[in-house]
């Protein structure tokens, strides 16, 4: 990712009306799921926004995080989070099933990772019964400016994150598109975003900072998009969502606590 998007990126991700849903999700995907002093692990963590969050909003928790990037890292720590290590999430230093829970948000669709490997080291560093949750850009016809800024190197359908998923020991519990009031406009706009040849370093993602009234009025029409999603399964959006656990291989099901 180009040094200047982890900026934008930690300026946007606490506020921005998008990141606010996504935590949205996230929280309902892990509270009343794990044991008391649950140990979570954000794997790809970015700029540390999520860890941020699990800390303040959701108590009892204990958090680690990882992440390749080193500018990345720097910004967790200038957030406090030093518990944020450097490595690559195809090869974590943690011991085998040592975290109750594990995020991937935004990261096995990243240029330079493989999404084989790194779904492969996640369940490891899952205790029986642990919790996978995952999200992903979806479709590709929304690949626009925004992906090239990003680095991503492709997006996904629903089907598609399943079986990836479901290749390591991990059962796939829920799984639905969100953003799904978007996707025509956000559709009209990354063809347009698009045309002409563009050099990664001249291109922008489509975070920025906008009006607060705007973000609130986003925020709420986000997040009821994504309860309408996930209720009635709406077969498109900008975003697919995952949540997975991983199979004890004794009683070949959910084991919540075992550790």
């Amino acid at each position: 990712m180009q040094a200047s998007e982890y900026n934008t990126l930690r300026a946007a991700e606490e506020h921005h009306w998008w990141y606010l849903v996504l935590r949205g999700l996230v929280s309902r995907a892990l509270v009343g799921r794990l044991p008391p002093r649950g140990y979570i692990l954000d794997a790809g963590c970015g700029t540390g926004g999520m860890l941020g969050f699990l800390q303040k909003g959701i108590r009892c928790l204990d958090v680690e995080g990882v992440d390749a990037s080193e500018l990345a890292v720097n910004h967790c720590q200038q957030r406090g989070l030093n518990m944020v290590k450097q490595a690559p999430v195809e090869r974590m230093p943690f011991e085998d099933g040592e975290f109750d829970a594990v995020l991937s948000l935004d990261v096995l669709y990243h240029s330079g990772v493989d999404e084989e490997k790194a779904l492969k080291e996640m369940s490891r560093v899952l205790g029986p019964g642990g919790l996978l949750v995952v999200n992903l850009p979806a479709f590709e016809c929304l690949r626009g400016s925004h992906d090239l800024a990003v680095c991503g190197a492709r997006r996904y359908r629903a089907c598609q994150v399943r079986s990836l998923i479901e290749q390591h020991s991990l059962a796939v519990e829920m799984i639905h598109y969100w953003n799904a009031w978007l996707f025509s406009p956000l559709f009209v706009w990354r063809k347009l975003s698009r045309l002409g040849e563009k050099k990664e370093s001249e291109v922008m993602s489509d975070l920025h900072q906008m009006p607060e009234w705007l973000n609130r009025m986003l925020t709420f029409a986000g997040l009821v998009d994504a309860w309408l999603c996930r209720v009635f399964h709406i077969p498109f959006g900008s975003s697919v969502f995952a949540v997975a656990h991983k199979v004890n291989p004794s009683t070949g099901g959910l084991d919540h606590g075992s550790k």
